[in-house]
């Protein structure tokens, strides 16, 4: 039976081994799950992976709801993307523990107008860390073993794969969503169906401002910046903004999701960590494209 995979291997399509679950190729190379609830394709030679401690409070962050209007924003996207009838296949790229994958799936089975999507969905999350998959294949199965007998499961697949050569066919997924991250080369386009959407939730100029700050002590406001590609028609623009209060280990748990943590010093870090904010800013642009 087909599957949506190529072999890390050869490059070869996988096929499915209906006996035992697992994936081969034509020329014999066979893959297996991981015991612990995710597929191992390959790994980076020098992925960006977070220490346990601030992966516990990336979560403890995420799952308290803060980013809450991203993801409702997001979900209300995908029901504005003409979605074609039939299977639907969803990517989150550079998923992490897969709290935003989570959240809008359970968002759209919970909207009268997103059930018939969520119903039609097959759901993938790819990431570098097998570390941020360990967690979120984890708390994927305490979430099943809480449903009631004869309700039905709806997993996610997790995937650990190096993100500049995705382990996927050519034109697989009808949508993909692209959260907090930068659109670089052409995989995601290339593993987009045509027609199919991309939705991406990229920081504006006042993301983060407070804490920003104390990184770039002459930071100074620029200019909206969406996202462009010769292979994607833009179809619609939100411009998310709101602020938060939160107290200094809060603020580095959100420093660490940015691409600038590493350029906080120790000394950077300690006033964060003392310091508190009343009115942080969010402020995020979320746009949806479709593929040409």
């Amino acid at each position: 039976m087909k599957s949506l995979y190529l072999c890390p291997v050869c490059d070869q399509p996988l096929l499915i081994h209906e006996a035992s679950g697992g994936l081969h190729c034509a020329k014999k190379h066979h893959l297996d799950k991981h015991e612990n609830g995710y597929w191992i394709f390959s790994q980076a030679k020098k992925p960006q992976i977070d220490s346990r401690q601030v992966m516990r409070a990336k979560r403890f962050l995420l799952e308290s709801g803060i980013f809450q209007p991203v993801v409702d924003n997001v979900e209300a996207m995908i029901r504005k993307a003409d979605l074609a009838t039939g299977e639907i296949n969803y990517l989150d790229y550079d998923c992490g523990e897969g709290y935003y994958l989570r959240a809008i799936k359970a968002l759209l089975a919970q909207s009268p107008e997103g059930q018939g999507i969520a119903s039609q969905m097959s759901a993938y999350g790819i990431t570098e860390a097998e570390n941020a998959l360990f967690s979120a294949a984890k708390i994927q199965a305490e979430a099943n073993s809480l449903l009631e007998e004869g309700d039905e499961q709806n997993d996610s697949t997790f995937i650990v794969s190096t993100l500049k050569r995705l382990p996927f066919v050519d034109e697989s997924f009808e949508l993909i969503t692209l959260i907090d991250k930068q659109l670089k080369g052409k995989e995601l386009i290339r593993v987009l169906k045509p027609g199919g959407y991309l939705i991406q939730v990229s920081p504006a100029p006042r993301h983060l401002w407070q804490i920003k700050s104390h990184v770039y002590p002459d930071l100074t406001e620029k200019a909206v910046n969406l996202p462009k590609s010769a292979e994607l028609e833009l179809l619609h623009t939100e411009q998310v903004s709101f602020t938060l209060s939160v107290d200094g280990a809060q603020a580095l748990a959100l420093l660490e999701m940015t691409p600038y943590a590493w350029r906080a010093n120790e000394k950077v870090r300690k006033q964060l960590a003392s310091s508190s904010f009343d009115k942080l800013e969010i402020d995020f642009m979320i746009t949806l494209s479709k593929k040409r």
